[in-house]
């Protein structure tokens, strides 16, 4: 429960991650805190945040998961799981606007039914949640091997008659760790919302709350906002398509993840 909350970014999205309700993952915590003695988040007006001095505790947690996913992982492989339907995660924003095109001739070349999974925190491949992931990133971690494929190009947007200097709509949750996100923070100014997702705050800004920062395919989709501005030191950022190191011997896997990443490095809006 500590790390869902930690990894989606609120109480309230890791109890839809992990499908129970808001209240069992604040009792679990309270259990948790309890039976040890140690408190793991401090409350504050942006929710739940981890306590500074708690952050070799969460590495420690992290390192008993991954252990525990590698024997998830060794017990799996000797199952038939790779022969069935394929598991694709990916981020809301490009399952709303990119892959629906793509998976037609996916299901048809590679002969199988794909399940998309639409999560903006980071897929627990240790557990064996999806075959194949595709996400924006500098670069993959070293559990996954992965492919390029196209990149995602930035710019601000807000509505067509914005004021100067109009205040910022945030990036949250997972998004809170992006290239992005880290380049509206070092202009400054004021903030009047957040949002965790690309498509919120696309629809925030187009409601009139603030200019935001949005891939270029989600803002141009919608007709209320202009772009305001094309940051030339924001660098664009790499769409990848990713499997685990273990599901990647699996020839089935290989085939879709190189049809995929070709696919969405030929599609025009990642160019």
């Amino acid at each position: 429960m500590i790390l869902a909350v930690i990894d989606h970014g609120s109480v309230a999205a890791a109890a839809r991650a992990l499908e129970v309700n808001h209240a069992t993952v604040l009792r679990r915590i309270a259990e948790f805190e309890t039976r040890t003695g140690v408190r793991m988040f401090d409350k504050t007006t942006r929710g739940y945040q981890v306590s500074p001095d708690r952050r070799d505790v969460i590495e420690a947690m992290r390192e008993a998961a991954d252990a525990l996913g590698t024997v998830d992982r060794l017990l799996n492989r000797a199952r038939p799981s790779l022969s069935g339907g394929l598991r694709i995660t990916t981020t809301d924003s490009l399952a709303q606007y990119i892959l629906p095109g793509l998976l037609p001739e996916l299901v048809e070349t590679n002969g199988t039914a794909v399940e998309l999974m639409v999560d903006n925190a980071h897929i627990d491949f240790a557990r064996m949640q999806a075959h194949l992931t595709v996400r924006p990133a500098p670069q993959l971690p070293p559990e996954l091997d992965g492919l390029p494929g196209g990149y995602i190009n930035f710019a601000v947007y807000d509505l067509a008659t914005h004021a100067a200097d109009r205040p910022w709509l945030g990036l949250t949750g997972p998004l809170a760790r992006s290239i992005a996100a880290d380049w509206m923070r070092s202009q400054g100014g004021e903030i009047a919302a957040h949002g965790d997702s690309f498509l919120a705050l696309a629809a925030m800004a187009s409601a009139g709350l603030g200019r935001t920062i949005l891939p270029t395919y989600v803002g141009d989709a919608h007709p209320a906002l202009v772009r305001i501005m094309q940051p030339q030191d924001l660098p664009r950022v790499p769409v990848w398509v990713g499997a685990h190191v273990d599901f990647g011997r699996s020839p089935r896997i290989r085939k879709a993840r190189k049809h995929l990443a070709a696919a969405l490095a030929a599609h025009p809006a990642l160019t």
